[in-house]
This record gives structure tokens, C-alpha cells and sequence, in this order.
């Protein structure tokens, strides 16, 4: 850009200043000159690292957690007056692709809003609909929406759903996230939204009331241009050459020139999430400064479109040109599926093409939109442009080339076009298969013949695209006639031939029959309504997901107030803001080293050699330690668990274990030394991987508890009048926290400070004295908050506690250890998995007699972590027996040690047995409803284990909420739509739930401290605050027991000085049990205070009654150890009861599948914060959904290795996943006497209740076997994905029919 030289500057300084504004980004409205930084660093560290802006997150570094996100404005190229604003993928965009766009700004987090200045209303907003509950997530979300805002003031209710299609949060269960950002929607249906905010508000101050200062982050000033007539080279060192021409003819001759080197074309970068390894590149150019790639006009042959394109401006321009062909709207919307929001607004059209053409194995739906649309692709050089078909151009030879431009065609008046993605989940993943059909039809002599078709797969294998024998045998039919649909069948079928050789592709078989049911779903709408027999119309229609809704009921107490209040979390306008910090946000301390894990890559073998000679020349790379560097013992769980190494001192157990820690200045460093690092293996064997493996080779750990054997079940089983026996099973589950594993460890004069992301410190604490020998009392962990935890860092956790401890010890130097995604996913164990075999005997009205279940659980290389002897309290959930024989197995497997998952052992337990009652149902022809009523306790009755049920409510529950919620009404109509729709089904489940609580586990340290000097009180307790409300609620406790307000009370960090001792944060009883302590403490306190109150007047205030006390010399600090101790016959502290009604939606020719509705009724006792335990409730349902539909992880069979350890294939729920109508009710006048101030758990137990979504879709699959004559029993496994789903609906291409 041209600048005026102000009077008396030479024009040789503008120069000079010209060319230093080359170097410069523009970040929340400050200059940062990034001349000599690594152009391939990512927006997200430089962020992070170098300006310290903490507030934006990172976790999976691929683009598909959403934790990064902020928003980008820069000049648009080609309307200089206009601007292109867009929230991106911060880890994804390296901040020398920043350069090429003029005036751009960067805004983060930070430039929106802070406790101090002011929150932005979207950060209230979020905060106060209770959408934060660790936090991490949170600043990702309100970015994201600040996008969607800036550029769509007033969005409605679909464009707000949409518009999370790549934030994860692990939490919530998104439904308050939603609700939050829906009330930025302008709209009469209350329904759908909560109180409406004015748009005008979005820049003003929520404290002053006032415009806020930064909206003046809109003046960008014009620093940040490419200077014009200057080299096009950037960067050069290092053997890297980065350039940014501005000049087509520059980009054609920079390709000529370097035509003999490695060359990169950069626009978004997004490819390096899917292909991490490509490269290395020796030279990259920036193509985003050339105005003439941006070009898009529609001409009389389609819409030309240039490569500089983002995806989403693609869509746009596509949307924007529907009326002049109607298949534009049918690629915009398959683009629309295409990654995400983020990844399409930096990712443009051309890169996709030019991974497929890289990588003929990626499944590109670019690739798929445009060769079926007939569109053709320019490619240039400095001498020609040559034209090509997508397929064509997939053999083109591009040294020295440029993909140029595509040319989109127009539907001929007689053609139609349509394409089709399956995909594992609703958002943001790749595709199982995509197809795309164009058609040309004449019609003649009420005929409707073929003149031409295309027909396009991917996902079938990497060089199968045209279905070319099909396209043949349908010329000149006439696709009226049954025969003609069978024959192009019998064709597809024949030159389908998928690959089978990768594990991480779904099987062969689901996706030929897909190709095939793809076909016929685009077949059937060829043809008019009066053609396609009625219960054949439902194969052409996808599943339409509708705005999702939700309704919470829940009373409270205002007269107990703060005590019962539903109030948002205390550090939630922290979290959404992005103030609160985690471990990894704190500033790195002088000298202090960061550490990563090298991994091995065998499962069952032994270490021969570790060569660290590359990794050490890695710059700013300090030692790579080894199992023989450890000063104490190499353990990370101490005495009296099994032995656990930290670095493998020669075996290895499994892949993924490991075996060195590299140290170096910074985490990017550390990553590139472990990549270098080589590992020589020597008696490797057979990794046993499997549970049948295991089970097949006797590979049992010793007997994991004594099992359970009550009355005679064997006998009652073979004397009763029916009999079942059947086999199901459950798959792991990733914690998939947000925050994945960290520690950091700073060496003092007398031991060692840390900070550990650690649900229990105190082990932390013995496993580092352990590991570096020194006493615990050196040793002073804490621990503020977790961003995510689920189980997953309570012992686990210790891993990386000791690595970072016995570096900062041995190197002197403070050390940060961190896990990356795939490193942590790889490393730690998961939920166990199990095989659950079983026998009942039963009578003719499902009332049960006897039950001997087996649990195969894995626990992989350890069984430090068990829980299958421990959770047998679980496995009779509900209902009524006599006669039981349960028994555990523990598998050793050569995985990683499975450890605790929310609701460890009991959602696999109450799985199994609502799978046997749905088996008896199915065996006498009921409905499971009215079986399970029938076998369910009553109050009084004795469970398996001895104890007996005072409180039990469920009867009365379950009747209630059958009612409520008009089940009967549904089913009738269910049954009708089923047997009037051939290819969509539906289907409704009810579980019940009993979830005992027990309190004798757990201990915990509590003090309260009033400061005499302003009455304000400081509380320390054992327990961990990792986004399920501990701190909030024991804040509220202390308000109500001592009469003063919550925000006069500070929780401080949790730390072994103030809570040594005490027991790890999980099992649900956390909070309650912090919660007493709390409460103990008040009345210690108010029981010294009541004498100093008593000569006091009557209504003294709270601080000059503290400053009383204090001159009479009470001590106003109280302590209270909480460990309760066991009921009788071990029983638990008392239950939880609740009942869940699901109903599920099913394509059957894709196994596609949507819950339309979940109510969920739950016994939460008094709860002390209906607006957390609703937040708890909804995310552990939905985390249970995912285990239940989405979440599989895949093992190499031959070496045991993690295969899938990122978001590109592992899959959690996104804001689509969960149930379209959400309704919570928290079961209302029912006191727990048993319980903290009458309350009850909320975060564990409404998960288990979520397998009621496996089977409103096993009853959805039992309608289509049902229309084939398979209307017998079958096992429906989790996690029951949609391959899986589609294969049990027994789909059978010569089933299809017009």
C-alpha cells in the first residue's frame, strides 16, 4: 500500500518503514514486528508463547477441537472497501500466512472482555446460562460466536446450531452453550431461546452500560500491507524459503525457478491437520496476496471460480447463484459437511484437490461435488494453461503448475444431480462413503429413459471413482421398471469392491452396501410421487435434524438461599473471558524446560538400544532421559499398587508405553526431538490385543474380588420355564478432557513446587518422593483447577508427574510435561472394556428367577485401576431377583492400563442387565417396558449384596414418568410410522436407574478461615474443582451455614499443605463430602463465635462480630477431616433413582441415526444448585451417548498401537449429537435424608441411564428386521455406530424395489 511521507521524511525512510510493515501483525489492535520468527508458527503458539495471550487454548492442534478459535478481519482482495471477517483455526494458521493480507487484525479472547474492563455479552451470556463448566472449551465457543456475529448481526435459530460444527466440549452437553448463544436471535418463540440481547449491546460494557472502549479495534490501522515493488521473498534460513507475491506472473516464475525443490502453496494450511507428516518443504509461497486467484464470475457455461477461494466464500457464491442452476445448492450443501466452520472459512477448494491429488486415498467431497457436476479445473505454468476433469487431473503432473481456477457448470433443463455424505458423525468428520449422481433423462411413451449419467464414489478404495460398468448398463433404460433398478443393482454390486486392509476404515461389506443404498436413494427421487410405492418414498430423504430444544424443571428454597439457588458456576465469568488459568497458560519460568514422551511402537518386546544422537541436535534441545536416569524408583503409582514404570527400563508392554523424555526449550522443540529419536526392539512377540485373545489365551489377572453368589441360580435357571443365554459387550471410552496431561515441577531449596493436573494430589505426591527420593513433606503439589478430568487424571496423572519431577531433578530446571492429544490418547488408558456372558431363567410374564452374568473386563497391562470386583453393587440396577451368580475376570491385555471413566463400572454393569431384560422381552414377544415394570424393586426389598432399600422410590418413578411423558401415545405412533415406512424407522427405549453412593472411599481435609480485618472467609478442601461446581457449591454451603454472602467467600487452591492426605476428586461424592467438611467447619466456628455473639446486640453485622471474636481471642480458623465411616453390611450411603425415555430416529439404508427426544427424570434430592446439577446431568448423558454411538477406538492388530489418537477419527459428540427435544426434570419434594443437607450426587449417575439411547436404535433396527422376517432377538454392542447400525438392519440391496 502507497503512504504520503509525512513533511520532512525522506522517501528512503518510507521505504525502510514500507518494509519493516512487511514483518508486521496486527493482534487485538497492537503491532508485533515478526521478522525473525519461524513464519510456520502457528497463530495459536506465537499467541500463546510469544505475546502470552494465554486466553485462546489449544488441545488438538488439528482443527478439530474448536479450543483456538478466534476471529480475522482483513481488506477484502478483490472489495479493498469492504472487509472479510471470519473465525478461524488458530493452531492451524502459521503466522506468515498473516502477512499477505492487508490491514488485517487478529482478535483474540482478550480484546472482548475481562472482569475488570468489562465482560462482552457473549462471555456473560455463556456464563450466566450456565454453558461453562471447566472452562477450557469456553473461550473457543465465544469466539466462535463473535465470528457469527460480526458477520450475521441478527442470525436466527438454525444459523446459531449450525454454527458450532467444530467446537468440542466434554462437559456441558452443549445444550446450555446453545441456549446461551440463542439468545442472540431476535425471535417471539420463547421456546427456542432464552431472554433476547439487543445486537447494539454486543460492544458495551456490561459494568458501565457504555460503549466500550474496544470497539476501537474496528479502526485497523493501514500497517499491516505487502509492500508493492519489493522481492516477493520473506523468509529465508534454515534451508526454508518462504515468499508472498502478489503477481500471478510472479507466482508462475517463482514455480519455474524452484521447479527442482520441494514446494509448498499455502492458503489456509489446513491439510497439515489430516497429513501431519507431509513435507518437509524447502520453499513455501503464500499465494493469498494475489488479487487475481480471488476471482468468481458467472458466465453463460457456470460459475468460475479461482483458487485463492475459501470453502465457505465457495458456498456462498454457490447459494448466491441457486436460481441459475439447481445443482449449486446441492454442492453447497455437501461443502457444507465438508470439516468445519473454522476449516472452511481458511481452507479453500484447491487445497482439498490438491491433498486428493497428493493422497488419492483421501476422501475428498470436493472431489466427489465437482466431478459429478462435470466441472473442469485450470492448470497453469509460465508457458500454458490446460483444462481437466477432476479424475483427470489427479494424474496430472504438477511441478512447476498451479491449480488455476474450476469452471462449475449448469444443469441442462433435463438433467438432475444430487450427492450424498455418510459420515460417523452429524459434524465435522470424514466420510465412510460420498456419492454424487448426475443424470440427463428423456422422456418417451410415459418412459423416462437414460440419456447420460455419471455416477461418482469415494470411499470405496483409492482408485475407484466413476462407477463406470453402471453408467453403461443404465444408457437408454428406462428407470419406471423394477428390472432396470435391479440390474444397475446387480452391476454396482459387481465392480464395488471396497478395500479391507485398514483398520480404520469401516468394513468392506457396510460400505459396498452403501454405494448401493446411495444409488437407490438418488434413483427413487428420479421418479414422481405416484411411481415410488408409499412405504418406499421414506429411502429419499435424509434425516432433518430441526433446532434442538430443551426444558429444565427443578425447584429450590429461596427462603434457604444462597443454599438451593441456581446460580452459575463462581469462576464461570473467568472461564468464559479466558482469565482463568490452567497449568499450561502460566508463564513459562526462567530456564524452564518442556518435556514430551517418546512412545514405543511395539506391544510385546524388548528395549535393544535408544539412540538420542539426532534428537539432541535438535535446536534448543537440553537431555533425553532414560529408564537409568531415574534417582529413586521407577514407578509412578507407589506401594502398595503394582509397579508402574515411568520410562521403560528395557520391556515393553505396550505400544504406546513410555520409554524416553525428551527435554528441550520449548514444546514445539520436544516434539521435534521425539520424532527423532530411534528405538531398536529385540523378542518381540505377539501382542495380545484383543478381549478374545486374551480370553482365548487364559490371560487373566488373579481373581479381581470374590464375586457374588446368592440363593441357588443354577438351579433356578434350569427350573424355570424359559431360558436365555446370550453374549453383548462394551467398548472403551477416551476421557477426551480438554485439558490433556500436564504437570509442572520447579526444583526449591528444600524439594520440589508443583502444579499437577491432578484429580489426587496426594498420590502425585507419594509417587514423586518415590520416583526422586526425597520425603513427601518436600514435596508441595496444587492444583487450582482441571479443564477436564472424567477419571482420567486421577492416577494416570501421576505419569506425568513424575516425568516432569525426575527431570526438574535431574537437570536442575523447571519442567512442564506435557501430552499431546495423540501422545495422550496413545499413552493412558481408556474406560475398560468388556465381554458380558449370560444366563437367565425366567417365567412366562418376564419375571425373573435366576442370573449368572461373567464380566470379561480389560484392564489391560495393570490392574492397578480395576473395577470389575469392585462394581458388582451396580449390576442389579433396578430390578428383583432372588438367585445371582456374578463373576469377574480381568483380562491382561498389551494395552495401556484402563483406568477409571466417569461412572467407572457401573455404566457397563446396568447395560448388561437392561440388555438381559430387553433379551427377555424379545424372547416372549412383550414389550421390555411393561418386563422391566414388572421385575422392579419396591421399598424393603433386599438387593444381591444384602441391604435393603428404605427409600427405594422407583416404582412410583417409573409409572410417573411413563405417564408424563406419554409413552403409550408415542409407541402407538411409532408403530404406525414404522409400518408405513420401509427405509425410516423409529424407536423408544425407557431405563431405569438405582445408583448407589458410597461415602466411606473418600477423605478429605476442609478449612474455613475468617480474616478478622473485614469478616471475608477463605476456604481450602480436598477436593479438586474440575468444572462440575465443587468450589461453587461449597461457597454456597459456607454462605448458608455462616448467614453471609457467597461473593464475601474465597476457595483457594486445592494443595498438599493446606488438604494433605486427602482422597482423589471422583465417584460423585466429591462435592457432597467437601460440602460437609465445609459445613462441620461453619458450625465449629459458629459454636466458638455464640458466646461473643451473645453479648452482642441483636442484629450486629457479620464483620464487626468478627472482629469481637478476634479481641476475645477466638480462634476463627476450624478444621474438619471428613472420612464417613461404612453403613451396615456395606451398603451404600444411600441411592439414586431416576428413569430416562429416549426415542430415536434411523435411516435404514445408511444407518444414519438422530435422537429426536430425551427426558430424563432424576432423583437429585434437595439439590444445593439446580443449574449445576442440571449442567452435570446433561453431560454426563451426554458422554454416555457418545460411548454408546460414536466413540471407538482402533488398535493395529498386529502391534496393539492406537491407530486413531486425534479428532480426524475418533469421534465424541458434537452439538448436533444430542437429543433434538432435551428435557431435564429433577425430581421435585424428595429430601434425602441420608445426604448433605438433603441433597444428592449428580455427576456420575445419569450417564448410566444413557445406553436408552443404544436401544431406542436397537428397537428403531428390530422394525427394519422386522420388514425382512428377522423379527428375532440380536445383540446390539457399544458402541453402535452407524456402520454397525446399518449391518444389523440386515440391508439387502435386492430388497430395494420401486
Amino acid at each position: 500500500m502507497e503512504t504520503a511521507s509525512p513533511p520532512g521524511q525522506s522517501n528512503d525512510s518510507v521505504e525502510d518503514r514500507t518494509a519493516a510493515q512487511r514483518y508486521m501483525i496486527q493482534v487485538n489492535g497492537v503491532l508485533h514486528d515478526v521478522k525473525n520468527e519461524d513464519p510456520l508458527m502457528s497463530l495459536a503458539e506465537y499467541l500463546r508463547s510469544v505475546l502470552h495471550l494465554c486466553g485462546t487454548k489449544t488441545m488438538c492442534h488439528e482443527g478439530g477441537c474448536g479450543c483456538c478459535v478466534v476471529v480475522l478481519e482483513y481488506d477484502n482482495p478483490t472489495k479493498p472497501e469492504k472487509r472479510i471477517i471470519k473465525s478461524m483455526n488458530s493452531c492451524l494458521f502459521p503466522i506468515g500466512s498473516l502477512l499477505s493480507l492487508k490491514n488485517h487484525q487478529v482478535v483474540t479472547i482478550e480484546a472482548l472482555g475481562s472482569m475488570k474492563k468489562g465482560l462482552h455479552p457473549i462471555q456473560q451470556r455463556l456464563a450466566d446460562y450456565n454453558g461453562s463448566q471447566c472452562g477450557f472449551c469456553s473461550p473457543g465457543f465465544v469466539m466462535q460466536m463473535f465470528g457469527l456475529l460480526k458477520n450475521k448481526p441478527s442470525p436466527s435459530f438454525q444459523d446459531v446450531e449450525d454454527n458450532f460444527d467444530g467446537n468440542v466440549c466434554r462437559c456441558t452437553g452443549y445444550r446450555s452453550i446453545l441456549d446461551a448463544m440463542k439468545s442472540f436471535v431476535k425471535s417471539t418463540d420463547t421456546k427456542l431461546r432464552g431472554s433476547f440481547i439487543d445486537i447494539e449491546d454486543l460492544m458495551s460494557c456490561t459494568k458501565i452500560r457504555r460503549p466500550c472502549t474496544r470497539s476501537s479495534l474496528g479502526e485497523i490501522a493501514s500497517s499491516t500491507s505487502p509492500a508493492e515493488g519489493t522481492t516477493s521473498m520473506l523468509f529465508s534460513k534454515d534451508g526454508l524459503k518462504w515468499y508472498q507475491p502478489t503477481e500471478l506472473t510472479q507466482l508462475y516464475l517463482l514455480m519455474q525457478e524452484h521447479s527442482s525443490e520441494t514446494v509448498k502453496l499455502v492458503h489456509g494450511d489446513t491439510a497439515k491437520g489430516v497429513y501431519k507428516k507431509d513435507g518437509p518443504y524447502q520453499v513455501l509461497i503464500d499465494v493469498k496476496g494475489i488479487p487475481d486467484l480471488y476471482k468468481v464470475t458467472m458466465g453463460p457455461n457456470g460459475l468460475k471460480v479461482f483458487s485463492n477461494v475459501t470453502l465457505s466464500s465457495l458456498i456462498g457464491y454457490l447459494k448466491q447463484y441457486s436460481d441459475q442452476s439447481l445443482s449449486y445448492n446441492v454442492i453447497a450443501r455437501h461443502l457444507l459437511k465438508v470439516a468445519n466452520g473454522p476449516v472452511r472459512n481458511a481452507g479453500g477448494w484447491a487445497g482439498n484437490l490438491m491433498m486428493k491429488w497428493k493422497h488419492h486415498e483421501f476422501v475428498s467431497d470436493v472431489f466427489v461435488a465437482f466431478e459429478v457436476a462435470g466441472a473442469k479445473l485450470t492448470v497453469g505454468d509460465i508457458a500454458e494453461l490446460n483444462t481437466y476433469t477432476p479424475a483427470q487431473f489427479l494424474d496430472v503432473n504438477m511441478n512447476g503448475k498451479v491449480l488455476l481456477c474450476v469452471e462449475i457448470p449448469k444443469l441442462a433443463e433435463s438433467e438432475r444431480m444430487n450427492s450424498y455424505k455418510i459420515m460417523p458423525r452429524m459434524q465435522n468428520a470424514h466420510t465412510y462413503v460420498s456419492a454424487g449422481f448426475r443424470v440427463q433423462l428423456k422422456a418417451l411413451d410415459k418412459k423416462q429413459l437414460v440419456e447420460s449419467i455419471s455416477m461418482v464414489y469415494t470411499g470405496i478404495n483409492e482408485t475407484f471413482i466413476h462407477a463406470v460398468a453402471t453408467e453403461k448398463y443404465l444408457q437408454g433404460k428406462d428407470i419406471t421398471a423394477n428390472a432396470t433398478l435391479q440390474g444397475a443393482l446387480t452391476t454396482l454390486d459387481k465392480e464395488i469392491i471396497p478395500d479391507e486392509d485398514n483398520p480404520l476404515l469401516a468394513s468392506a461389506e457396510y460400505r459396498k452396501s452403501l454405494a448401493l443404498g446411495l444409488f437407490y436413494k438418488f434413483f427413487l427421487s428420479l421418479l414422481s410421487e405416484g411411481v415410488v410405492s408409499p412405504c418406499n418414498r421414506s429411502a429419499t430423504c435424509s434425516l432433518e435434524r430441526p433446532v434442538s430444544t430443551g426444558k429444565q424443571t427443578f425447584s429450590s428454597k429461596p427462603e434457604e438461599y444462597p443454599l438451593t439457588k441456581p446460580m452459575p458456576k463462581l469462576s464461570a465469568y473467568k472461564q468464559t473471558s479466558g482469565e482463568a488459568e490452567f497449568i499450561n497458560d502460566l508463564l513459562p519460568l526462567p530456564n524452564e524446560l518442556f518435556a514430551m514422551f517418546v512412545l514405543s511402537t511395539e506391544g510385546s518386546a524388548t528395549i535393544s538400544n535408544i539412540d538420542s544422537t539426532a534428537a539432541m541436535s535438535v535446536p534448543g534441545a537440553a537431555a533425553v532421559l532414560k529408564a537409568s536416569d531415574i534417582p529413586g524408583c521407577n514407578t509412578f503409582m507407589p506401594p502398595p499398587y503394582e509397579a508402574e514404570e515411568i520410562l521403560s527400563s528395557g520391556p515393553v508392554l505396550y505400544a504406546g508405553q513410555p520409554i524416553a523424555l525428551c527435554l528441550a526449550d520449548s514444546q514445539h522443540h520436544a516434539l521435534e526431538m521425539v520424532e527423532v529419536v530411534k528405538v531398536t526392539y529385540q523378542d518381540q512377540q505377539p501382542p495380545i490385543v484383543t478381549l478374545d485373545e486374551a480370553i482365548e489365551k487364559k490371560s487373566f489377572y488373579p481373581s479381581p474380588g470374590k464375586g457374588l453368589l446368592v440363593g441357588h441360580p443354577e438351579d433356578a435357571i434350569s427350573e424355570s420355564p424359559c431360558k436365555i443365554e446370550g453374549e453383548v459387550r462394551a467398548g472403551e471410552q477416551y476421557h477426551f478432557h480438554m485439558e490433556t496431561q500436564i504437570c509442572r515441577c520447579m526444583p526449591t531449596e528444600d524439594g520440589l513446587d508443583v502444579q499437577a493436573a491432578s484429580q489426587w494430589l496426594d498420590l502425585a505426591q507419594q509417587a514423586i518422593a518415590c520416583a526422586i527420593g526425597i520425603p513427601a513433606t518436600d514435596i508441595n503439589i496444587s492444583a487450582k483447577r482441571l479443564g477436564g478430568a472424567y477419571g482420567g487424571k486421577a492416577t494416570r496423572a501421576s505419569l506425568v508427574a513424575c516425568g516432569a519431577a525426575v527431570a526438574a531433578t535431574v537437570l536442575c530446571r523447571p519442567v512442564r510435561c506435557i501430552m499431546d492429544l495423540s501422545t495422550n490418547m496413545k499413552a493412558v488408558g481408556k474406560r475398560h472394556s468388556y465381554i458380558f456372558k449370560y444366563k437367565v431363567g425366567f417365567n412366562e410374564d418376564g419375571k425373573l428367577n435366576g442370573i449368572i452374568i461373567t464380566y470379561y473386563a480389560d484392564n489391560g497391562c495393570s490392574p492397578n485401576d480395576n473395577e470389575v470386583g469392585e462394581s458388582l453393587v451396580f449390576s442389579d440396577n433396578v430390578y428383583k431377583c432372588q438367585n445371582w451368580k456374578l463373576i469377574p475376570v480381568a483380562l491382561k491385555t498389551n494395552r495401556a492400563a484402563h483406568t477409571w471413566c466417569r461412572a467407572p463400572g457401573s455404566v457397563p454393569n446396568i447395560f448388561v442387565i437392561e440388555t438381559i431384560l430387553e433379551h427377555v422381552a424379545k424372547f416372549l414377544n412383550l414389550d421390555p417396558i411393561a418386563v422391566k415394570q414388572k421385575n422392579l424393586y419396591v421399598q424393603g426389598d433386599i438387593t444381591p449384596l444384602g441391604f435393603n432399600l428404605p427409600y427405594c422410590s422407583i416404582w412410583d418413578l417409573y409409572s410417573t414418568q411413563l405417564e408424563k411423558v406419554d409413552v403409550a401415545g408415542r409407541l402407538q405412533a411409532i408403530k404406525k410410522f414404522n409400518a408405513d415406512n420401509r427405509w425410516k424407522k423409529k424407536g423408544l427405549a425407557v431405563v431405569p436407574l438405582k445408583y448407589g453412593l458410597y461415602w466411606s472411599e473418600s477423605y478429605y481435609l476442609c478449612t474455613v478461615s475468617i480474616f478478622a480485618s473485614d469478616g471475608s472467609v477463605m476456604i481450602s478442601q480436598g477436593g479438586i474443582e474440575s468444572g462440575q461446581g465443587l468450589d461453587t457449591k461449597v461457597a454456597q454451603v459456607c454462605a448458608y451455614a455462616l448467614g453471609i454472602p457467597v461473593n464475601s467467600i474465597s476457595i483457594k487452591p486445592t494443595t498438599t499443605i493446606s488438604s494433605p492426605n486427602s482422597g482423589p476428586t471422583g465417584g460423585s461424592m466429591t462435592s457432597e463430602l467437601n460440602c460437609l467438611g465445609v459445613k462441620n467447619c461453619c458450625e465449629i466456628l459458629k459454636k466458638r463465635m455464640d458466646p461473643v455473639k451473645d453479648t452482642l446486640p441483636p442484629g450486629t453485622p457479620w464483620k464487626d462480630l468478627v472482629a469481637a471474636c478476634f479481641k476475645a481471642k477466638v480462634n476463627l480458623t476450624a478444621q474438619y477431616w471428613v472420612w464417613p465411616d461404612a453403613q451396615p453390611k456395606r451398603a451404600p450411603q444411600y441411592n439414586s433413582y431416576g428413569v430416562t425415555v429416549a426415542e430415536a430416529d434411523l435411516d435404514v439404508l445408511t444407518g444414519e441415526n438422530q435422537i429426536s427426544q430425551v427426558d430424563i427424570l432424576f432423583d437429585c434430592g434437595e439439590s444445593m444448585n439446580p443449574d449445576i446439577d442440571i449442567g452435570q446431568v446433561e453431560g454426563a448423558f451426554v458422554m454416555g451417548m457418545g460411548y454408546w454411538l460414536l466413540e471407538k477406538m482402533i488398535y493395529d492388530p498386529s502391534t496393539g498401537e492406537v491407530l486413531n489418537p486425534g479428532t480426524w477419527d475418533y469421534k465424541p459428540p458434537f452439538s448436533k449429537s444430542i437429543p433434538i427435544n432435551f428435557n431435564i426434570e429433577l425430581l421435585k419434594n424428595a429430601p434425602n435424608p441420608m445426604g448433605v443437607l438433603r441433597s444428592k450426587a449428580s455427576g456420575e449417575p445419569p450417564q448410566c441411564m444413557s445406553c436408552v439411547t443404544l436401544f431406542a436404535v436397537k428397537h428403531a433396527i428390530e422394525a427394519a428386521r422386522q420388514d425382512v422376517g428377522k423379527d428375532t432377538y440380536f445383540p446390539l454392542s457399544g458402541p453402535a455406530t452407524v456402520d454397525v447400525i446399518q449391518a444389523s438392519c440386515l440391508v439387502d440391496y435386492k430388497h430395494f424395489s420401486i
